[in-house]
């Protein structure tokens, strides 16, 4: 036997945005989806060719190339420097505020009253920077002859301003440069007082010409006391000779004559000794060494040697004396240069302080007048800081709208509200419109399904169905005073007839073949909620069995809100609630279908205080087990009560062979078939499959076609047709084509569901 246990995706619905349940929706609501879509982007492209051909949009633009409003180059620039800097005011060019500028009410309003009619483009008017220091401004109307005109009157009105805005910003500096001359002018006449006080007071022109004398001065000096150092050896080392004896008369005249002064009568002693020597030498060479003679000569040399020596050292230490004098004047003399030259420094420093702030207060004023020269020269001259690169033109070819940018918007639409409807149409009506979804959603085999017929419409709600009157005589069925066909033509009649009794035979052909595995006798039939056919399937199913000569017994199992008895048009008094509290035999409340050889009801019986804790009982497993072991039937079907909001299914289904949920088609969220799959999979109840009931009138079915095509409809129906007798109506004019278009709206919209 197939069995499915459950449902293969959760069944709970998911919280938050799911995209593949959305994408799901819009695959559910395709051709919702695709007509909204073709209808919107149609719209959305149709706009755009009629705004195209009936008011298209044309464009004009130029282009400036901007600078500073009163920015000048080149030399005067470079003259004027830092006070041209700060009296032109230059800054970087703020564009986003120039945008702003050019497009306010103070350069656009005299435009507008100029224009006329035409000013109004002037508002949409939109400018932007294209390249560092070019801006384009370009205008968009219906009329290019309106634009022609806006541009030119623009272009110049731009011109104009900023012509205006250099004259106003070399006013201003002018202004600037007047209001700073004079306080300019004083400070210079102020340091050069300064500076000719301080050579007053210093007497000097320049100190640092007069640190340079002064180490010149001293370097002189350098030189004297070393000449005055070699000349004081000399002396000394004379000196020593002359007291040692070594110096010769000769030796200290040639030595005398490089600094020392020989007076006159040293002059005399020396050629004395030196005519006593050449007499003495004479002598030797005569007379021994004593004699009278030599000893004469000898003493005369003695007295004349000493006598010269006492002269030498006399001059010698004079000289010695008056070196040491000059000396000392030099020292002196050098100490007061050393200190005037020690005063230069902070001499030079206050010099240099009064010297730099002179001579920027004198460049600042030239420059001043400087700038005021190239400021008045160019105010005179009027010149126009902005260029106009490109002239204003319009373009012949409309920019708007663009086709291709109206078909890829008129696209994008269509998906978006194809999409949209699609997703909404599915949250408002999130129920299943065929068969197949249910097979593919719940991933669950699918036993059969249960086509909408007219003649089961509002059973439930009117309370006026029973078996036998399905089976009335066929005159009856297609009268005009059938009280539930009528209106509708005898070969409907007719199908609707057979669609039933095929729809329930192939749902026990499918039960017939679950049954070649395992003995299938005990069979329950459940929804998710009350109100989705489940009582009338199950009779109907019964009625069939029963017609195909198999023995069927019918158990209401739903003691809170029985309908068996109702559509069979049998005795409620005692049923299963009496089998479940009271001491009955199953047999003795066995009812038969009157007309029905092989079918047996028993019904719920009198509602019971607590039915979910009967359906649990001992006693129902017992019962159970009786009925089934009694071999009296062929198949046991129980009508059993919703599964959600209620255990009493679930405590039965455990004493079942199989369990079967309907789900009905466009009367049931698609939520809850899910939650009931896992509610049976939790109780460990065996599922055999599925059964899909159509709550509405559904399109042709692809088997009413065949059936039709191959004659099975009407031979089924033969005697009906023709035995019924025709039909007639109340006509008036409008009845067929109201009629027609409702069926025609009818169609359509079950189209547009899927």
């Amino acid at each position: 036997m197939s069995q499915v246990s459950g449902s293969e995706e959760t069944p709970t619905e998911s919280e938050g945005l799911n995209l593949g349940e959305l994408w799901q929706a819009v695959r559910r609501r395709r051709r919702l989806a695709l007509l909204v879509g073709t209808i919107v982007a149609a719209s959305a492209f149709g706009s755009t060719l009629w705004e195209r051909t009936f008011s298209p949009i044309y464009q004009g633009s130029f282009q400036l190339l901007i600078s500073d409003p009163i920015s000048t180059g080149g030399v005067a620039a470079a003259e004027g420097g830092a006070v041209e800097t700060l009296a032109r005011n230059r800054t970087s060019i703020d564009f986003p505020s120039l945008v702003e500028t050019l497009r306010s009410p103070m350069v656009l309003d005299p435009l507008r009253r100029q224009l006329g009619p035409a000013g109004g483009l002037l508002g949409a008017a939109q400018v932007s920077q294209v390249a560092d220091g070019v801006l384009s401004v370009s205008l968009s109307g219906s009329k290019p002859s309106e634009i022609q005109a806006a541009l030119d009157s623009l272009s110049a009105a731009y011109l104009n301003f900023a012509i205006d805005q250099r004259q106003r910003q070399l006013n201003e500096g002018l202004k600037f440069l007047d209001e700073q001359e004079p306080k300019l002018q004083f400070t210079v006449n102020q340091l050069q007082g300064q500076l000719a006080a301080f050579r007053r007071r210093y007497n000097l022109l320049d100190p640092e010409t007069e640190a340079g004398a002064l180490k010149t001065e001293s370097s002189g000096f350098d030189g004297l006391e070393r000449e005055l150092d070699a000349e004081r050896s000399r002396l000394e080392k004379l000196r020593q000779g002359v007291m040692a004896g070594t110096l010769t008369s000769s030796g200290f005249s040639t030595v005398s004559d490089s600094g020392v002064t020989v007076t006159q009568a040293n002059g005399d002693l020396l050629a004395q000794l030196q005519g006593v020597e050449e007499q003495l030498s004479l002598a030797r060479s005569t007379y021994r060494s004593d004699t009278p003679r030599m000893q004469s000569l000898t003493a005369l040399r003695t007295r004349l040697a000493g006598q010269l020596r006492s002269n030498q050292l006399e001059a010698l230490d004079t000289a010695l004396r008056l070196n040491a004098a000059r000396a000392s004047t030099i020292a002196g003399q050098r100490r007061q240069v050393d200190r005037r030259f020690l005063k230069q420094p902070a001499l030079i420093k206050d010099y240099e302080q009064i010297q730099q702030r002179l001579t920027v207060a004198q460049e600042n004023l030239t420059n001043f007048l400087t700038t005021r020269s190239t400021f008045q020269l160019e105010r005179a001259q009027k010149s126009v800081p902005w260029t106009l690169l490109s002239s204003p033109a319009v373009d012949g070819n409309p920019v708007s709208p663009k086709l291709k940018q109206g078909l890829t918007k008129a696209i994008l639409f269509g998906l978006i509200a194809g999409m949209g409807a699609a997703i909404l149409r599915d949250r408002f009506d999130h129920v299943f419109r065929r068969s197949v979804e249910v097979r593919d959603q719940l991933k669950v085999p699918l036993l059969g399904h249960i086509p909408h017929l007219p003649f089961f419409k509002d059973v439930k709600q009117s309370g006026r169905f029973q078996v036998d009157e399905l089976d009335r005589d066929s005159v009856s069925l297609g009268s005009s005073t059938g009280p539930y066909l009528a209106g509708s033509t005898p070969a409907a009649q007719v199908y609707q007839r057979f669609a039933y009794k095929e729809a329930f035979r192939n749902l026990y052909t499918s039960l017939r073949f679950l049954n070649t595995d395992q003995n299938l006798l005990t069979v329950g039939l459940t929804s998710s909620t009350p109100s989705e056919g489940k009582s009338l399937v199950n009779v109907l199913l019964a009625k069939t069995i029963s017609e195909m000569g198999q023995r069927v017994l019918l158990i209401d199992c739903d003691m809170r809100k029985p309908q068996v008895h109702h559509r069979l048009g049998l005795n409620n008094l005692n049923g299963l609630s009496n089998l479940l509290t009271e001491d009955y035999h199953w047999r003795e409340l066995l009812l038969p279908v009157k007309g029905y050889d092989n079918w047996w009801v028993i019904p719920a019986g009198l509602r019971p205080p607590d039915p979910t804790r009967l359906l649990s009982s001992s006693r129902m497993k017992e019962l159970l087990q009786q009925i089934s072991q009694s071999g009296q039937f062929d198949l046991i079907l129980f009508d059993t009560p919703p599964v959600l909001g209620m255990a009493d299914t679930a405590l039965l289904a455990q004493h079942l062979d199989g369990l079967i949920l309907l789900v009905s088609l466009d009367g049931v969220d698609r939520n809850l078939p899910k939650e009931s799959l896992a509610r049976i999979s939790s109780t460990g109840a065996p599922l055999l499959g599925l059964v899909t009931n159509a709550m509405k009138e559904e399109l042709k079915s692809p088997n009413e076609t065949l059936y039709q095509r191959y004659g099975y409809a009407e031979a089924d129906g033969a005697s009906d047709q023709a035995n019924a007798p025709a039909t007639t109506t109340f006509d008036w004019p409008l009845r067929p084509q109201l009629l027609q278009l409702r069926k025609q709206g009818t169609s359509l919209l079950r189209w547009i569901d899927g």
